[in-house]
């Protein structure tokens, strides 16, 4: 009997993995990002003061101050002077307007150049950063990517309103912070002082504005996908964020004594405040944002009430956003295993879209445009690989060059259709933010619908009279704007800011003081603490020779904004000049109107 030959035990396999390439960032690529950027919003360095400008700005005595007046605007809610306190602490953007106002007073010139600056200065960041996190892909895709981006419609409210700066500085300081951050975890050695400069940074975003919260959120998405490390690990190597907001939320308490403020009862900026409006509406702004990013066309400043009515449960927009919020979701789960861009670009959107959608959800508050900015980019990552994909573009290929890959016409002739397009309708939407007149007889046809846009469209008519000398031109011009009073009134009877400004018109273009008295009382009624109908009052009768009403409501104006020094100014000039301190109505006017409107 033969003896069985023992058996060899077969070689294990082993299974071969194809280095993927490492690409440098290349600094030129994000120095024409930075001129790209800067370039593109140049048509709006002469544009005036236009919409909350003026009350972040020309209104604000802290920032008129220059220097001096930083201590204090780090100590106060960013609309303090409007007697508000929503929890918004934003100094950073605050300060830096100071500054502006102490060499270059009074300029919206150096205002609007500073924008531009920083738009350019984010392209360079954001180029850099997309090069390090995708670095296994050519240093073009990161440079595609920046340019759409930078040149994408949606920013055009941000950049060209000089209120704005907070958005810029929040995204362009995360930026950096995120880059310090990923630096710091993918050198040879754990740089201390690359994570040092991402808190720092970090700390600055959330200084212009909360919504930079999310990138405690990102950052560990940043890791994952351009790191070696594993979710937990990016997780936790995400602590200088989180100890920054902790930071940054002890500070915020400290200094305003809450950290979610006090929402006001205001239906145009805050339609959506019914329990059972929330949910769904919340998903229809979601379906919004999506519209916007993809066809940004047209473009409005404004959608409080009632452009975008509330949402149900009934209507087919809040099923579609639920959809593609399901949809999202999945490719980005999906792409989460093998580190698609595909994947990060959806999980990016979904991080940066979640202020504005919280906004709605727990505030009832309004969709705005400047919201987009961030998320923006998400979309554009995705984009971007879409197209990669789809041309099978080389751009992971060792060895591969620029010239190579600019001789790929399916993937670049899109790519510069996209960015020609953008830029264009970027350049073109920049003009019309050159003053309030120009926007808002822009964008009230973009925004019929609009209580808000009524009121300013018709208020800007007004004032336009209030500056015609020709009696002809002055009647056109109150008419118009009469006319929008009107439509406002359809939409919203009980707006109080328009009732305010029919008063104004009848107190200076067509002067009738009784209809000016009628409205400014209305307007009374409908926000008693809206300071500003009394103070017009008291200015009314003290040109009518009642001292005692003017003495009234000059103390009136003072008792509920005691923070706007127009009132105080004029109550003190008032009581200097007169003597009077009258607290209690007088029990006849003489002038009080009956004439119903």
């Amino acid at each position: 009997m033969k003896a069985k030959k023992a058996t060899k035990p077969k070689p294990k396999e082993i299974k071969q993995t194809i280095a993927r390439p490492v690409f440098k960032p290349n600094i030129w690529l994000a120095v024409i990002s930075a001129i790209f950027g800067l370039c593109l919003y140049l048509n709006t360095v002469g544009h005036q003061y236009v919409l909350d400008d003026v009350g972040t700005v020309t209104d604000n005595p802290n920032v008129m101050q220059g220097i001096k007046g930083i201590p204090r605007i780090l100590t106060l809610d960013m609309w303090h002077f409007e007697n508000l306190n929503l929890g918004y602490y934003r100094p950073l953007s605050l300060i830096t307007f100071a500054f502006e106002h102490q060499f270059f007073p009074n300029s919206p010139r150096a205002s609007h150049w500073g924008n531009v600056v920083l738009y350019g200065v984010t392209g360079f960041f954001l180029c850099l950063l997309l090069m390090s996190l995708f670095k296994h892909f050519h240093p073009l895709f990161a440079f595609i990517i920046t340019l759409l981006f930078l040149a994408h419609p949606i920013h055009t409210e941000v950049v060209a309103n000089i209120k704005s700066r907070d958005e810029i500085l929040a995204f362009l300081n995360m930026v950096i912070g995120l880059y310090f951050l990923l630096k710091a975890y993918t050198s040879p050695k754990v740089s201390a002082g690359c994570i040092v400069a991402s808190g720092i940074f970090f700390y600055l975003a959330l200084l212009s504005k909360e919504s930079a919260m999310t990138g405690l959120l990102i950052a560990p998405l940043l890791l994952f996908f351009g790191s070696n490390s594993t979710l937990k690990q990016s997780a936790i190597r995400a602590w200088p964020f989180a100890l920054m907001i902790l930071a940054f939320q002890v500070n915020k308490y400290v200094v305003l004594g809450s950290l979610s403020g006090k929402l006001p009862n205001d239906l145009v900026n805050y339609p959506y405040t019914a329990a059972g409006a929330r949910l769904p509406t919340t998903f229809l702004i979601f379906l919004q944002s999506i519209k916007r990013v993809l066809l940004p066309h047209p473009l409005s400043y404004d959608y409080s009430y009632n452009q975008i009515p509330v949402g149900t449960f009934g209507s087919a927009g809040v099923y579609v956003g639920m959809l593609s919020a399901l949809a999202i979701a999945w490719f980005s789960f999906r792409g989460l295993r093998n580190k698609s861009p595909l994947a990060f670009g959806c999980l990016f959107f979904c991080a940066t879209i979640a202020p504005a959608l919280a906004f709605v959800f727990l505030r009832g508050g309004i969709f705005a445009e400047r919201f987009l900015y961030a998320p923006s980019l998400g979309f554009c990552i995705a984009l971007v690989f879409l197209l990669v994909s789809i041309t099978r573009a080389p751009f992971q290929s060792p060895g591969v060059t620029r010239q190579q890959l600019s001789a790929l016409p399916g993937l670049f002739l899109p790519v510069l259709v996209m960015v020609a397009l953008y830029s264009f309708k970027t350049v073109t939407r920049n003009r019309v933010w050159h003053d309030n007149l120009t926007l808002f007889a822009t964008d009230v046809k973009a925004s019929a619908r609009s209580c808000q846009v009524r009121r300013h469209y018709g208020g800007e008519l007004i004032n336009m009279g209030m500056a015609e000398k020709d009696p002809q031109k002055q009647t056109e011009w109150f008419n118009k704007g009469i006319e929008q009073f009107s439509e406002g009134l359809k939409i919203n009877p009980h707006f109080a800011e328009i009732f305010f400004k029919l008063g104004v018109a009848y107190q200076t273009v067509k002067v009738t003081n009784d209809l000016a008295i009628y409205y400014y009382n209305r307007a009374i009624q409908e926000a008693p603490g809206y300071a500003i109908p009394y103070n017009n009052l008291g200015i009314l009768y003290e040109n009518l020779g009642k001292q005692e009403l003017a003495s009234y409501y000059y103390n009136r104006a003072a008792e509920v904004n005691p923070f706007w020094s127009e009132g105080v100014r004029n109550r003190d000039n008032h009581k200097k000049q007169t003597g009077l301190d009258v607290r209690v109505l007088p029990a006849s006017t003489n002038l009080d109107a009956s004439v119903k409107y």
